[in-house]
């Protein structure tokens, strides 16, 4: 099966309401922003529901999505700070103590056409941790089915396989 055609890809998650907004309300909203940014969003996954981690702290389920997108411009980095400001936008809180805290909106680019970067004080490319989460790796391969890690090359169907098989699982639902 041939690879995945080169794509840039953001993952959504949000497990806050804001105000009388559901995280489902903010989700659509932070793609409409996107799109009024010139970033068009050309596939959407379906959303998935994603127990919060560390498990049993009694934190709200995430709702979590992945879009890919045609960006307005070709610099990973603009495309990253657009995202973080439709966050601040969306009252996003970074927890310096909590990597786990609960938040509004998160805007995650997952893979930019597979370019690898560590420069870890600006971007990193890909998500450093696409292998650990079911809850990327799931509406990803919804809308991009053969993709492959950029990486280590592995298709993103045997991550998922293996981290099954690991049984280190978030326990995702797609929802109707």
């Amino acid at each position: 099966m041939p690879s995945e055609p080169s794509g840039i890809y953001i993952g959504l998650g949000s497990n806050l309401g804001l105000g009388s907004k559901i995280p489902r309300d903010i989700l659509l909203e932070a793609l409409e922003l996107l799109s009024q940014n010139g970033d068009h969003v050309t596939s959407l996954s379906s959303f998935w529901s994603t127990k919060a981690w560390p498990p049993n702290l009694g934190k709200p389920d995430y709702l979590n999505a992945v879009c890919r997108i045609e960006p307005a411009d070709t610099d990973p980095l603009a495309l990253l700070q657009r995202c973080q400001v439709i966050e601040a936008q969306m009252n996003r809180v970074r927890s310096l103590d909590d990597r786990w805290a609960d938040r509004t909106l998160d805007l995650d680019v997952v893979d930019y056409n597979g370019i690898v970067s560590a420069n870890c004080s600006l971007i990193t490319l890909p998500h450093p941790r696409i292998a650990e989460r079911d809850f990327v790796l799931l509406p990803l391969l919804e809308i991009a089915p053969n993709w492959r890690h950029p990486v280590c090359g592995t298709l993103g169907r045997i991550l998922l396989k293996n981290l099954q098989d690991s049984e280190n699982l978030n326990h995702c639902v797609r929802l109707a």
